[in-house]
């Protein structure tokens, strides 16, 4: 199936785009970035219409894109601008295919579809840049599987007894039961997980913040999704029977943009609203999401990816379970959301008449 084009999706961490050629491959286009002398960032298709060098090997020149190949230049708006050799002429309609980039929430984020640009569609992820509250760690992770089995992951409780066993796991979180929850745009999928012990993790995080870890606890987890993929995390614990804001919260963003489709760009940010100037904390916190995914969750992804290949998911008749009930919504939503954009891309124009 193809992927949902009129959408934004996260092509690079703000930081890491500057003023020399950025390259990724986004949704299976290659894509340049970099940012002109005001700072603002531009995207490109990365391949120059001469004779289809990547453009990412040039240089920067006054806020042009210079091929490696012929030397070549192309404006910000794309358009050939210059030709070192001959006469100098430009072929008319010499120019790159550009893609809208907006600048938000730390986030450079890219619009691949044939349809204006509209912000609106972006969700809040305000929580990111609210420093006053919430202390961001970010990270991107190069996942070896369809970002769908991605989005599979992070919206089902049931694999962490299991697979996170020893870091995410706990007895209250898995006797408790899935809530799925559409709201404005977003489907959740939650889980109110009362008078248990706490999960690994955050028995590490009461301990640091509360000197112990002694006690009943009441726990929060829940997920919810944005078309086409983004999904937020919002976990809370407190001692039972205490009101959620007396307890400890961390907010995540997870970013999922196609590479292709057996590979995905993983943009992950955690949050917490604890420790904001604990250096040391943000260290154990990013180690430890970085060991959750890259040793547990990516290993199991790309062992599955490697079994399924190109097989359609529906054709291979998947057991459905009780926790399963918000990743099958989400994906049966987001089939109906690219099924819609065919077709309309497709529609033959209705000539008007006087």
């Amino acid at each position: 199936m193809p992927f949902l084009k009129n959408a934004w999706y996260a092509a690079a961490w703000s930081h890491e785009v500057e003023s020399e050629p950025f390259r990724r491959v986004l949704l299976n286009e290659p894509v340049v970035m970099f940012r002109k002398r005001d700072g603002e960032a531009v995207a490109f298709t990365n391949i120059c219409p001469h004779r289809f060098a990547p453009l990412h090997l040039g240089v920067i020149v006054n806020d042009t894109i210079e091929c490696p190949y012929h030397g070549l230049r192309y404006n910000t708006e794309g358009v050939c601008v210059f030709n070192p050799d001959g006469d100098g002429r430009v072929p008319p309609g010499a120019r790159l295919k550009n893609y809208p980039l907006l600048e938000r929430y730390g986030t450079l984020w890219i619009w691949m579809g044939e349809g204006a640009a509209d912000a609106s569609k972006l969700p809040d992820f305000e929580f990111l840049t609210d420093t006053t509250h919430y202390r961001p760690l970010t990270g991107l992770i190069e996942v070896n599987a369809d970002y769908r089995f991605l989005l599979d992951n992070l919206l089902d409780i049931a694999h962490i007894a299991k697979l996170h066993h020893d870091t995410l796991a706990s007895e209250a979180i898995t006797r408790s039961k899935t809530e799925v929850v559409e709201k404005g745009d977003a489907i959740w999928v939650n889980r109110w997980c009362p008078n248990g012990p706490l999960r690994p993790d955050l028995e590490m995080m009461w301990s640091r913040d509360r000197g112990s870890s002694e006690g009943i606890f009441d726990q929060w987890v829940r997920a919810g999704w944005h078309a086409p993929s983004m999904v937020t995390n919002d976990l809370a614990v407190t001692l039972a029977g205490q009101p959620i804001d007396a307890g400890l919260n961390t907010m995540a963003a997870h970013f999922l943009t196609p590479e292709t489709e057996s590979r995905t760009h993983y943009f992950w940010a955690l949050c917490r609203n604890f420790r904001l100037d604990d250096e040391e904390f943000d260290r154990l916190m990013s180690a430890g999401s970085e060991h959750v995914f890259v040793e547990q969750d990516e290993r199991m992804l790309r062992a599955i990816q490697e079994q399924v290949g190109g097989k359609e998911f529906w054709s291979m008749r998947p057991m459905l379970l009780h926790a399963d009930q918000g990743p099958i919504r989400v994906r049966k939503t987001l089939e109906r959301m690219i099924t819609a954009e065919s077709a309309a891309r497709l529609a033959p124009e209705i000539p008007t008449t006087a």
